[in-house]
């Protein structure tokens, strides 16, 4: 039996081991079964030569995407760019293979709302998901990219990353970040309490504008504060259930060798839990 897991901190309420069930019996695999186990900061190497020694493959959330990064004797070329990984996939030889796809899960979320290329886009929000955020933008063309956090000082890998993909970077101020609402697709990489924030000072805003394509990372409760203000001005919504079942698909093709998932099954049953 091959044994694969999600690992994290807290992992207690993924959405994962119910995505790669519903995946393994719409394909019919057998001879495969994945777990979830709480792995904190600076513990995944322990856990792989411990309870996790026998895994095949391992969907990492945070903290530990970094880290596996670090760990993994092979990476993959999203994964190189962000310094970050978020798969791990056993070789022949014992080692890991580390890939990225949460920049696959933002792509395929925003094409399915209609996003072709991108010239100009925003980002809301610094951190690991603002970085494949922007990467993913860049890779839809974009060639200026706004930025803005509360913290600016923590946008300059994002910077970097897309001064290095050929894009222009702009940090806006935190003040002024309604001005990304300007661009053709804006990402939302705010938590909860930040996104409510923002919703709360734009819904004041009658002059707002109305951004074509949001992709809001946060999924439970949904709608998200940004995604239902903007949603009922006039804006596309994706949200981050949808990447987050995107990037599974990837992680299954590379763990089990399927040459797809059945992404439309797999969004359902996600949507069918969180409504419980």
């Amino acid at each position: 039996m091959r044994r694969f897991a999600v690992v994290g901190s807290p992992i207690e309420h993924s959405l994962s081991p119910l995505l790669h069930a519903v995946a393994y019996r719409e394909l019919g695999i057998e001879d495969a079964v994945y777990e979830r186990h709480e792995v904190g900061a600076g513990e995944l190497a322990g856990f792989l030569t411990g309870d996790g020694a026998g895994l095949q493959g391992l969907s990492v959330t945070m903290p530990g995407k970094p880290e596996a990064f670090v760990l993994a004797a092979e990476h993959d070329g999203t994964a190189a760019a962000l310094g970050v990984a978020n798969t791990l996939v056993r070789r022949r030889d014992g080692s890991w293979r580390a890939e990225n796809h949460d920049v696959h899960g933002i792509v395929a979320a925003l094409r399915d709302h209609g996003a072709g290329t991108v010239r100009r886009a925003g980002v809301l929000g610094s951190g690991a998901t603002a970085l494949s955020a922007a990467l993913a933008l860049c890779r839809m063309g974009a060639q200026e990219i706004l930025l803005s956090a509360r913290r600016p000082e923590r946008l300059a890998p994002v910077v970097d990353l897309v001064t290095t993909q050929g894009a222009d970077a702009r940090i806006v101020p935190w003040d002024d970040a309604a001005e990304l609402l300007g661009t053709e697709v804006v990402v939302s990489a705010l938590v909860a309490a930040g996104a409510r924030a923002v919703a709360e000072e734009w819904r004041a805003r009658p002059d707002l504008p109305v951004v074509p394509l949001l992709l809001d990372v946060l999924y439970d409760p949904w709608p998200a504060p940004l995604a239902g203000l903007l949603g009922e001005r006039g804006t596309e919504v994706a949200n981050g259930l949808e990447m987050l079942v995107h990037q599974a698909d990837m992680q299954i093709r590379s763990m089990v060798g399927a040459p797809s998932a059945p992404v439309a099954a797999m969004l359902d049953a996600a949507r069918e839990q969180l409504r419980r």
